[in-house]
């Protein structure tokens, strides 16, 4: 047995028309296995999550026989642009991560190994849950397994809360509504909550709708949300804008610009942030501490599989020259504590619980609170979220564009929202 360590970092490539590209993605995997196989495994971040990942490679190929294993990274653009390159020349790696917002025009175009036969086989299914693979479905077909995922929570600064003797309690979001009034210093530029709509990203919305019983987007990949919706939601923080609660949009959006490093909780001005769960560390990390994690406000009758979780999910190529072996590691990346003794949560907190639970102890009092928020958040009902169109992050902008208007007055709710969605059917 052979095993060569090799770690390439993809160049930038030009973005192309994905449809185009994918058009020539053989749908089948290899039958049989070549006497010698050669894995390309493919992730997206920075130098030190590839050498974790090369690490986890080479105790995986330590397994097999006769296999090698070349590991290639790229920051998140340049990353997604050369999977774009390479599904047009049927080069994709042999496994590689997606996002949520890519599976789907790659699932459609038949660039991904149909992981079904090896279900049960290579693939422990039982780990993973039933619950979780439709995460990687694509038309009833598992195309990819959530190896990762990240959930919604509310973030506080617990330390004003405490220094005001106050108890966080906000169950509905008028609730959240009051308490973000309470906690407010409008006098001294204290605001009581951030405003989550005018960002570059629009979960707290999605939490919104899901409650509702809707979806952003329906099984046929259009809207699947109500117009009246999204007027409710936008009025609810044009209140607390109004009232002084909620940041101006200027200083809002000046506050996002700047990532973590100038986010009002950070900057301990404000007391309460709708958030992704993990942001616990980011946040914590820059502020040494003195934050809570907490679970979301819900509306009255609310559809109790509402919450979800954003999974990342990896895959292997439809032409893979050893299905088998790809399966093998894809079990390995997903499945086996060991490996992410390794990797810890450099991806997001590891699908199985037996996994994220088995590597809690090795990690900080923050990420230790993150998995223990997500593992008992996932003890509730879940629905699957349909798999995202081709133009969802279009569609992200979008809403973020009109949430814009509103917030500086220069359309009101209503006129926003017909917008929106005349605007939507040019590209859904």
């Amino acid at each position: 047995m052979t095993r060569r360590r090799s770690r390439t970092i993809l160049t930038t490539v030009a973005g192309l028309t994905t449809a185009g590209l994918l058009a020539g993605c053989s749908a089948g995997g290899s039958t049989g296995r070549p006497d010698e196989v050669d894995l390309t495994v493919s992730v997206w971040g920075e130098v030190a999550r590839a050498d974790l990942y090369q690490e986890v490679l080479d105790g995986f190929v330590e397994t097999q026989d006769d296999v090698t294993a070349t590991m290639e990274f790229a920051d998140r653009g340049p990353y997604f642009e050369r999977l774009t390159t390479n599904a047009a020349s049927r080069n994709l790696p042999d496994v590689f991560w997606l996002t949520d917002t890519h599976f789907g025009r790659y699932a459609g175009a038949g660039a991904l190994l149909d992981l079904t036969p090896y279900l049960g086989e290579q693939i422990d299914v039982d780990n993973i849950g039933e619950d979780w693979l439709p995460y990687g479905e694509y038309d009833g077909t598992v195309y990819a397994l959530p190896s990762h995922f990240n959930g919604q929570a509310v973030l506080i600064d617990q330390v004003v809360f405490d220094e005001r003797g106050i108890e966080y309690s906000a169950e509905s979001w008028d609730d959240l509504a009051d308490l973000a009034r309470e906690m407010a210093r409008t006098d001294e530029g204290y605001y009581g909550i951030i405003d989550p709509t005018v960002g570059i990203t629009q979960r707290p919305f999605e939490a919104w709708v899901r409650q509702h019983d809707q979806e952003l987007f329906d099984e046929e990949g259009q809207l699947g949300f109500d117009e009246d919706l999204l007027v409710d939601w936008w009025e609810y923080w044009a209140a607390l804008r109004d009232e002084g609660v909620a940041p101006t949009p200027d200083v809002q959006i000046e506050s996002d610009s700047q990532g973590f490093t100038n986010d009002l909780l950070v900057a301990r001005k404000a007391a309460i942030r709708l958030s992704s769960a993990t942001h616990l560390n980011q946040a914590g990390v820059l502020r040494d501490g003195g934050l809570a994690l907490l679970g979301y406000p819900e509306i009255d009758g609310v559809a109790e599989d509402w919450r979800f979780y954003t999974a990342l999910l990896v895959t292997a190529a439809a032409n893979t020259p050893a299905p088998e072996v790809a399966a093998a590691l894809l079990n390995t990346l997903v499945n086996d504590l060991e490996s992410a003794e390794i990797s810890k949560i450099s991806m997001g907190t590891p699908t199985p619980t037996s996994v994220s639970e088995g590597i809690a102890p090795l990690l900080s009092e923050d990420d230790q609170e993150i998995i223990a928020y997500l593992n008992e958040e996932r003890s509730n009902p879940t629905r699957p979220t349909p798999v995202l169109p081709e133009t969802s992050e279009q569609f992200t902008a979008s809403l973020t564009r009109f949430s814009q208007e509103v917030a500086y007055g220069r359309m009101s709710p209503a006129e926003a929202a017909s917008a929106l969605f005349s605007d939507a059917d040019r590209y859904l």
